[in-house]
């Protein structure tokens, strides 16, 4: 093990450079790792688009007996489906390229100082021509000429060529820190001085091939080691224990090799085999990682050419952190053509090297193996063939793979070059030269995903949904997803192509029966023709499958709300988890308004956002919020009003929403009277509100008020409301008839029942005779003030309530619940008696007599009698008072 570390012999200095260019190197392999897990999620995001429908609920009920009286309100549900975003670049990725890739370049060009003059010359030429081609007059420093060019050249080179030339002398620290300061001093020249706006990723797309090139021949040079690390695994003493490592070579040699075989033929289209091997990417890790160490060998082998300590670990590192860098990238902007042809390199490079290096160990080391000697030290010392033609033989064997695809991996490296041109012209929102380069980018491989959603996601910013679908689905021919499938499904939804959206779905599935968007989307598209079967089955698969389960989780309650009974809805809702997500929670509440179940719910802060602009799921949750928890939370009739000042488009919805908690915890009064205001206007609700308004004047027992409201509802809620309204006040003749026109309207109708339950003499219970009854038991403030919040307009409550604080003689507070009652109970002598009272306590003659004309008006002989006998006392101590005091 102590031959892993390499570095051990080397200075303080060599070492510290050596860790933290590890260091750099793993965050590079990091940054690779993350981005190249799912391509297309870099780019693509799926977004969730809700939509909110109503549904009749009961919220208001009165109950006779076994038998109920309701109206009909809108409950709000939410449905969400998944749409995948436009292409969008990240870049924070692009920056992180520029940082390992900068790091890597400094470390090669590092490496060619130490090199002999041939070979730091060619270098530098060949790093100079790919400059050339990087088109670095586009970034505008300094103008539209070749100045910047010009600069980076001479910095680069005079640097270089002073470490190479006069200084051979310094070490690998100050030889990295001087080019790296090279690096930066451009890096920020570029991006402070540059006219693009967006310099970093235009300079990435133009210096493309620099950064290809570099990644090629890295995944070319690593391309044998594991093949070499086979050779240690087989021949080293600590696994050979004494035995020839020949057979186990062959064994594990050719089973590598077959693997690789398989991955070729596979993707090459040659076997359609539902395989499952080993990715690419692992392939080019491993032979990456192990040619940190296996590269020595190599390097020592050149002799004084590539020497490793000051030259060759220097040299793979940095390509190893290019390669790392720029494939990151590219996954990072799902360039889908160069990452085949990145894994067309890697596959068919370790194939064909491989097999010529199989070759070349046996033919030069068989004996060696037979002597069972360790192999692997002299593995890069032939004895009959050598390692250069192995080598050159492998790469015409590359070659040769690439010409059996009519050199297909060359024309993708070519589509995802003008591919990175399109995302840099689309971020600028040059709209028309980028796809003038998607396009190009398809002549040279038409059927690459990248390109063809591109060029969708520009359809689409410019509202052309024809384009947008054609593209999609040639986005689906090679490399089909679920983020081009649900594209597609949208715009097919949008058209009206009902069927054609279900068969896109349908077909998505059969690619990723898996996908939890797939399967949301096409329960969707089911539950909107009333399929619900089918609705409910994918919906329920995408629960199970979905990264985001409360979607179709919202989704299934909401269907489930529209098509189930409610005996099985409430059953199923009471196994549902819960889920702490806004549009479920509205979903939720909507069910609990349809079954009637009314229990004490804590309110979601989260709905209400910073700036008060309300999502259709914070809507939903609100409205359904305030009329479900009506009688336990009064908060939204202080806060909905101010929303709806910010969010004029919805005000009407969320101020008919907070009458609900005004009206049943907080001041009746004030909700009456603007429901009254509403109704009165002729607009589309007036039904609505009418029988709102009736439905709660029945509740406070103003039965003869209410028939008003009830009267000018159209259907048979308004008929059932004014038939109880009139039995409620004895008058059941009236209640017949309307109970007939009922039976008539809806012959099925249980008339007779509620007949029976109507003239049984059964009158509503109220909250507030309880109330009454704690409050007569026990007076206090408190529990009078709860007896008259519950019913400010009954008759004995209010007269309760007043005397009891006419007794504490609080007569301001008297006077001014009596007063409140008489505004819509104006009938009740009872409340005119007491104002009659209050008036001449606060020496209001004039009111008192009108009071006492009133009582007369309505009360019974026996009860004006009781009145006058103590009104007349109370009036003839007044006029005493009066008397005396002239």
């Amino acid at each position: 093990m102590k031959e892993f570390f390499f570095w051990k012999v080397w200075s303080p200095s060599e070492r510290r450079m050596t860790v933290g260019a590890l260091i750099l190197l793993f965050f590079s392999i990091l940054f690779f790792a993350f981005y190249v897990r799912d391509p297309l999620q870099n780019v693509i995001n799926w977004n969730v688009v809700s939509e909110m429908s109503d549904i009749s609920t009961a919220v208001d009920v009165l109950r006779l007996g076994n038998w109920q009286y309701g109206v009909s309100i809108p409950s709000h549900l939410v449905t969400e489906s998944f749409m995948a975003s436009v292409m969008e670049l990240d870049f924070v990725a692009v920056n992180l390229f520029w940082v390992f890739a900068l790091a890597g370049l400094t470390l090669i060009l590092t490496a060619l100082t130490t090199m002999p003059r041939f070979w730091y010359l060619a270098g530098m030429i060949g790093f100079i021509l790919f400059l050339a081609f990087s088109r670095m007059e586009t970034l505008g420093v300094f103008g539209e000429g070749r100045f910047l060019f010009l600069l980076v050249v001479i910095l680069y080179s005079a640097v270089t060529y002073y470490f190479h030339a006069f200084r051979a002398d310094l070490g690998i620290a100050a030889r990295v820190g001087g080019i790296a300061a090279v690096s930066i001093l451009i890096a920020l020249l570029i991006a402070f001085g540059s006219k693009s706006a967006v310099p970093a990723l235009a300079a990435a797309a133009y210096s493309f091939p620099l950064w290809l090139f570099l990644t090629v021949i890295f995944l070319l040079i690593s391309a044998t080691e594991i093949m070499a690390g086979l050779v240690w695994l087989s021949s080293s003493g600590s696994f050979s224990k004494g035995k020839s490592g020949l057979v186990n070579f062959i064994v594990i040699s050719v089973l590598y090799l077959l693997l690789l075989l398989l991955i070729y033929l596979k993707n090459t289209r040659q076997i359609d085999w539902n395989l499952t091997l080993i990715s690419p990417v692992f392939l080019a890790l491993a032979s990456g990682v192990l040619g940190l160490w296996g590269f020595r060998r190599r390097a020592d082998s050149t002799g004084t050419i590539i020497p490793f300590r000051s030259t060759g670990f220097w040299l793979y590192l940095g390509m190893f952190l290019v390669a790392a860098a720029f494939t990151g990238f590219i996954a990072a902007t799902a360039n889908d053509p160069v990452l085949e042809t990145l894994e067309d390199v890697v596959v068919q490079g370790q194939l064909a090297m491989s097999v010529l290096f199989f070759f070349y160990i046996l033919v030069n080391f068989f004996p060696l193996f037979q002597q069972k000697l360790a192999v692997y030290k002299v593995l890069y010392k032939p004895m009959r063939f050598g390692l250069t033609q192995t080598r050159l033989f492998g790469f015409a064997g590359v070659v040769i793979l690439f010409s059996v695809q009519r050199l297909l991996p060359v024309n993708q490296a070519i589509a995802g070059y003008f591919n990175g041109l399109g995302d840099l012209h689309t971020v600028t929102e040059e709209f028309t030269l980028a796809e003038q380069y998607y396009k190009l980018a398809l002549q040279q491989e038409f059927q690459n995903h990248k390109s063809n959603y591109a060029l969708a996601s520009l359809a689409l910013k410019q509202g052309d949904r024809n384009a947008a679908a054609y593209y999609f689905r040639r986005a689906l021919l090679k490399n089909p997803s679920p983020q081009a499938y649900v594209g597609l499904g949208g715009i097919l939804t949008q058209e009206n192509l009902f069927f054609d959206a279900v068969y896109s779905l349908q077909e998505g599935l059969q690619k990723f029966p898996e996908n939890g968007e797939l399967l949301n989307n096409l329960g969707m598209l089911y539950s909107k023709t009333n399929v619900a079967d089918s609705a409910y089955y994918y919906l329920d698969k995408a629960e199970r499958n979905s990264v985001l389960p409360e979607i179709p989780a919202t989704n299934l309650l909401a269907i489930l709300a529209k098509s189930t009974n409610q005996t099985l809805l409430d059953s199923l809702a009471s196994v549902s988890k819960k889920r702490d997500y806004l549009s479920w929670k509205a979903n939720w509440l909507a069910v609990q308004n349809l079954t009637q179940k009314f229990t004490k719910e804590t309110f979601d802060s989260k709905a209400i956002p910073a700036d008060s602009m309300l999502s259709v799921s914070a809507l939903s949750y609100l409205l359904n919020y305030a009329t479900n928890q009506a009688q336990f939370d009064e908060s939204p009739a202080t806060f909905l009003p101010k929303l709806a000042v910010k969010n004029p488009i919805l005000s009407q919805d969320l101020t008919f929403a907070a009458l609900y908690p005004e009206f049943y915890s907080g001041s009746k009064l004030k909700a009456l009277e603007t429901m009254s205001a509403w109704a009165a206007e002729d607009d589309q609700k007036s039904d609505l509100y009418n029988k709102v308004l009736g439905h709660w004047l029945l509740q406070l027992g103003l039965y003869d008020k209410a028939l008003e409201p009830l009267s000018l509802v159209e259907g048979i809620e308004g008929t059932i409301g004014m038939a109880v309204a009139n039995a409620l006040s004895d008058k059941k003749e009236v209640a017949v008839i309307l109970l007939e026109k009922v039976r008539e309207k809806e012959p099925n109708a249980p008339i007779e029942q509620l007949k029976t339950t109507l003239f049984s003499g059964i009158k509503p219970k109220s909250p507030a005779d309880s109330l009454l009854q704690i409050a007569a038991k026990t007076p206090s403030d408190k529990n009078f003030n709860n007896a008259v919040l519950a019913n400010p307009f009954k008759s004995d409550v209010v007269y309760a309530a007043s005397e009891f604080y006419r007794n504490k003689k609080q007569t301001a507070k008297a006077y001014q619940i009596v007063l409140n009652a008489l505004r819509l109970n104006e009938f009740s002598p009872e409340i005119w008696a007491e104002y009659a009272y209050l008036s001449l306590d606060q020496g209001l003659v004039g009111q008192g007599d009108e009071g006492e004309a009133k009582v007369k008006q309505y009360a019974s002989p026996a009860d004006y009698q009781q009145f006058i006998s103590r009104y007349q006392p109370m009036r003839a101590l007044i006029e005493k008072q009066r008397a005396e005091f002239q």
